[in-house]
């Protein structure tokens, strides 16, 4: 992609701007927030002793009841969606600081079209923050709707068995 000329001098040489910023965003700041969430923060053993046992009612199971699986694993999927919507709204945030920076010096002869265009942009950036943090939240449902317990990296019970065999 081709610089961006509109952009601030100091912008380009201290501090990441525009797609580059926004691409840091992806990479750095929403992975690493992906990461702190630990798969057991939040989960006490009693809670998994105490799912396991409503999942088995009065029969004792020799296996983990699949339903309470799918329980506690929701459970922590759900805690995904957070950091998704963070990143949603640190874009905006770039998105809106692209915006202000990237206005024509030509405009400024023109502050009722200069305030306007300010405005149309704005408000254009601030309509879709709220679907797209929506859709973040739509992909966790998606998520949540089914685990995949066929894959490969996935050790379930008779795979479990046959590795301590």
């Amino acid at each position: 992609s081709s610089p961006n000329h509109n952009a601030p001098h100091a912008a380009t040489t201290n501090e990441l701007f525009g797609g580059a910023r926004i691409s840091y965003i992806f990479t750095e700041i929403f992975s690493s927030s992906l990461m702190t969430v630990g798969p057991f923060d939040g989960l006490t053993d009693n809670e998994i002793r105490t799912t396991i046992c409503n999942a088995n009612g009065t029969r004792p199971a020799l296996f983990v009841p699949e339903i309470s699986f799918d329980i506690l694993v929701k459970r922590q999927m759900a805690r995904l969606e957070q950091p998704g919507i963070q990143c949603v709204d640190l874009v905006y945030e770039e998105l809106q600081r692209i915006a202000s920076q990237s206005e024509p010096s030509e405009l400024t002869r023109f502050p009722n079209l200069r305030e306007r265009m300010v405005q149309v942009v704005s408000s254009l950036l601030k309509r879709c923050v709220g679907p797209t943090q929506m859709m973040v939240a739509n992909l966790v449902k998606i998520e949540l709707a089914y685990i995949n317990t066929s894959h490969p990296d996935f050790i379930g019970g008779s795979r479990a068995v046959a590795k301590l065999m």
